[in-house]
C-alpha cells in the first residue's frame, strides 16, 4: 500500500522480534525455576511450534520476505525451547516437586 512507507512497515515488523523473544524466554525461565511446566498445554505448545515452522516456509515461498522469515525462525526457536521443556518436565508436577523437598 502506498499509504505507509516501507521503512515504517519494516521497523514495525522488526520491533515484534524482541517481544517474541522476551515473552518466550520469561516463560522458559519460569518453567525452569519451577521445575515443571504447570498447566501449560502440550498440544498447544507443539501446535505453536509446528505452526511457526510452517510459517517460515510459507512466508519464504509466498512473499520472499527474509525479515518475515527471520521473525518466524526466531519464533520457532523460542517455541522449540518451550516444547523441549514440556518434554523434559513431562512427568513433573507441582505436587511431586513439593513432596520431594
Amino acid at each position: 500500500s502506498p499509504v505507509t512507507p516501507m521503512s515504517v512497515v519494516t521497523s514495525l515488523q522488526a520491533s515484534n522480534m524482541p517481544a517474541i523473544i522476551i515473552g518466550r524466554l520469561i516463560q522458559a525461565a519460569s518453567n525452569f525455576r519451577n521445575g515443571h511446566t504447570g498447566q501449560l498445554s502440550a498440544v498447544s505448545v507443539f501446535l505453536l511450534f509446528a505452526g511457526s515452522l510452517a510459517r517460515i516456509f510459507t512466508s519464504l515461498q509466498e512473499t520472499g520476505d527474509t525479515l518475515m522469515a527471520l521473525t518466524y525462525v526466531i519464533s520457532s526457536a523460542c517455541n522449540g525451547v518451550i516444547a523441549l521443556q514440556v518434554l523434559y518436565y513431562w512427568n513433573s508436577s507441582p505436587e511431586r516437586k513439593k513432596k520431594s523437598e
